[in-house]
């Protein structure tokens, strides 16, 4: 604008000084008379139009940490440029024609940016800066890429701007976004020494999920608003943690081409649901439904045997019966430590199934026993379970047991006995020896033991025999397993076997029809006999 005014000027000041020239005589101002001879020679005018000071100003990077040395960013603001070019710690030189990025090392370095006009008049601009990788990671390799959306680059910004960090965007195009309203300190998670900030394990965006783990992510535990893409649904709820969101914490903002917008005040699990829910059963009470959700696992129940040191591992399938898409959680109470789930929480649509792998881990040190406990499968309020039994025996046991409950002991009633085959092997160099066997019968899925009993023997090389014990008249309908085990020098070895508490025994099964079909034969034998009589009379 300034050029403008400058050139509108002398442009004037010619125009005005050339009708003073031809005004012929006379003062131009008064009507006078200007004397003098004239010539017809050219008047030659000269203009010069002096260009202002050219300016630079470096806005990225800062005098600050960067925890990356690639693709870092040169930004910058200009005046009365028209060529600009930049150098690292004096290197060789980089012509650019406006904003940029750049790769460099480790350690402090110092970025000279230059540019002149046209006349050749130039300016500089420096500022230092440190590359450290080890000082803070951020792990966010679930948010870039070709479905990243506008999700926030971590890397882009110093170590000292990562403590005070506003409008993070977190964002999978194919299935949702989440954007935080307050600010946010990346690096004051739940554990700040290990100077590191995981949101590829603690942050998920899925299908109809987005979740951050508040426990492991505290910092981000804030207000922000919720984006769920490619609902199947005609009138969504918002779901937090499978259950109902209430009003206190979910605000529905809008829904539109299959999108659900929602603000949060705090984080954990959220997801939606479509709404009335598809099945309802009342309390004997009659306060309230509890949502009933239709899904299938493909076993009933599990058991491993496992010396200490080795690991196997089991897969169930969970199947959605239902015609909503639900969330899903799996958990392993009481025996953690043995277990290690593939995918604890996910996303199942209607009539889609998800394999689960489970491995089972004995450890070294882990006292031989055998260890009960459950594998919880729970969608909102509706929740299935089943039992696990995990068998342990030491690394190197000098014995080895077998133990098998007969057919028709797999069954049994309160007061009926249950009956078992055992052998047991002498592994060892040893000689005739005396051992201590254990008899034990744990509750399925409590592990709670109804009768204990213990027998010294004496084994050579082998040795087979039958045990059979009561069940007690109280003991409740359920499944329960026989274990037995032998601890010789320290040394474990054992065996188990399952049974069920509460049917007829098959042995009483078969006992009633041979009676009945015995009954049967008898009466046609003796209606023969009868009709045979008759005949020869």
């Amino acid at each position: 604008m300034k050029k403008e005014w400058i050139i509108f000027l002398l442009i004037f000041s010619v125009i005005v000084f050339s009708s003073f020239i031809n005004a012929g005589t006379g003062s131009p101002l008064t009507g006078g008379t200007i004397t003098g001879e004239l010539t017809n020679a050219n008047v030659a005018v000269s203009i010069t139009i002096t260009i202002g000071e050219p300016s630079l100003t470096i806005v990225i990077p800062k005098n600050n940490t960067y925890i990356t040395s690639k693709n870092l960013q040169l930004n910058f603001t200009s005046e009365e440029i028209q060529t600009t070019w930049y150098n690292l710690d004096n290197q060789a030189n980089t012509t650019i024609t406006g904003n940029t990025t750049f790769n460099t090392t480790q350690g402090q370095h110092t970025l000279y940016l230059y540019g002149n006009n046209s006349d050749g008049n130039e300016t500089s601009a420096n500022i230092t800066f440190t590359v450290n990788s080890n000082k803070f990671k951020v792990y966010y390799e679930e948010y870039v890429g070709s479905n990243k959306g506008i999700s926030t680059d971590f890397n882009k910004s110093s170590y000292e701007d990562l403590q005070s960090l506003s409008n993070i965007i977190l964002e999978n195009t194919n299935y949702g976004k989440m954007q935080f309203n307050e600010v946010i300190n990346i690096t004051n998670d739940a554990n700040i020494s290990d100077e590191e900030c995981d949101l590829n394990t603690n942050t998920n965006i899925s299908l109809n999920r987005i979740e951050v783990n508040a426990t492991a992510l505290p910092n981000f535990n804030k207000p922000a608003t919720i984006w769920l893409y490619n609902l199947p649904f005609n009138n969504p709820r918002i779901l937090m943690n499978g259950e109902i969101c209430s009003a206190a914490i979910c605000i529905f903002e809008s829904f539109e081409g299959n999108i659900l917008k929602f603000n949060v005040t705090q984080f954990s699990i959220f997801s939606a649901e479509e709404t009335p829910a598809t099945e309802t059963v009342t309390g004997e009470g009659g306060g309230g439904g509890v949502t009933i959700r239709k899904f299938t696992i493909d076993k009933k129940s599990i058991k491993i045997s496992l010396k200490q040191g080795e690991t196997s591992y089991e897969e169930i399938t969970i199947k959605n019966t239902d015609h909503s898409i639900f969330s899903f959680t799996i958990s392993t109470p009481g025996i953690e430590e043995f277990v290690k789930i593939s995918e604890k929480e996910f996303n199942l649509a209607p009539g889609e199934k998800k394999t689960i792998k489970l491995d089972f881990i004995a450890r070294e040190e882990i006292i031989p026993e055998l260890y009960i406990g459950n594998l919880i499968v729970q969608s909102g309020s509706t929740e299935k379970s089943i039992p696990i039994a995990i068998e342990i025996e030491s690394s190197e046991p000098l014995f080895d047991i077998k133990l098998e409950i007969p057919r028709q002991f797999k069954r049994v009633l309160p007061g009926e006995n249950v009956v078992a085959e055992i052998e047991l092997y002498n592994l060892g160099d040893l000689e005739r020896v005396d051992v201590n066997m254990d008899y034990i019968i744990k509750e399925e899925g409590t592990g709670k033991v109804i009768l204990f009993e213990q027998d010294s023997l004496a084994v050579e090389t082998q040795i087979s025999f039958i045990k059979s014990f009561e069940i007690p008249e109280d003991t409740k309908y359920g499944n329960y397993i026989f274990y037995t085990r032998v601890n010789y020098n320290e040394k474990v070895a054992s065996a188990s076997d399952r049974f069920k508490v509460g049917e007829e025994s098959l042995f009483l099964k078969y006992a009633k029809i041979n009676l009945i079909l015995l009954i049967i034969v008898l009466l046609l034998v003796y209606m023969i006999k009868r009709i045979t009589k008759k005949k020869k009379r």
